[in-house]
């Protein structure tokens, strides 16, 4: 970012011309205002530029601060953007300062539950209202058959009818 700072505090270029190329022509999203560094953003109009020691003690509060809620990487890097703070490293930094934080790591989930594929178990509450009657004396059917056993399940309605001797 000093090359950044010094092309649009004094106007100096570095001496590689093609450095200076890529310089000029980002140097639209950059913009000093009392000696700080900004960047202007999409989603916020301007972030400040930290660097250093800063972007440790930015990310130490956003994680474990009084506000911290202990979150993975690419939420603390959204969360200190949200927050008005940019630097160039700032998604590999936090994804850094997160994977390295030790009380995630002692505090998290861990699934010792092997993976294999999930069976659904269906409630058998549903079909829990049912009822049997015996209906009879009917005439004499083929095979001395003259009762009737009906069991009904009322939660679909379904009927089912068997006669018997």
């Amino acid at each position: 970012m000093t090359p950044y700072r010094r092309y649009l505090a004094d106007g100096l270029l570095p001496l590689d011309p093609v450095e200076a190329r890529v310089i000029k022509k980002n140097a639209d999203r950059y913009t000093i205002v009392d000696d700080n560094l900004f960047r202007h953003g999409y989603s916020r109009s301007i972030f400040f530029y930290v660097s250093g020691v800063q972007c440790t003690c930015i990310m130490a509060e956003l994680h474990e601060g009084i506000c911290g809620s202990h979150i993975d990487g690419q939420a603390l890097s959204s969360k200190t953007v949200r927050a008005g703070y940019y630097w160039p490293t700032m998604r590999e930094d936090c994804m850094r300062y997160a994977h390295r934080c030790k009380q995630c790591q002692q505090h998290t989930d861990w699934h010792h539950a092997h993976p294999e594929e999930l069976r659904s178990t269906h409630s058998p509450w549903p079909f829990l209202p049912w009822g049997i009657d015996i209906l009879g004396s009917f005439p004499l059917a083929v095979r001395q058959m003259k009762y009737l056993v009906v069991s009904i399940e009322y939660f679909t309605k379904w009927v089912e009818a068997e006669p018997i001797a």
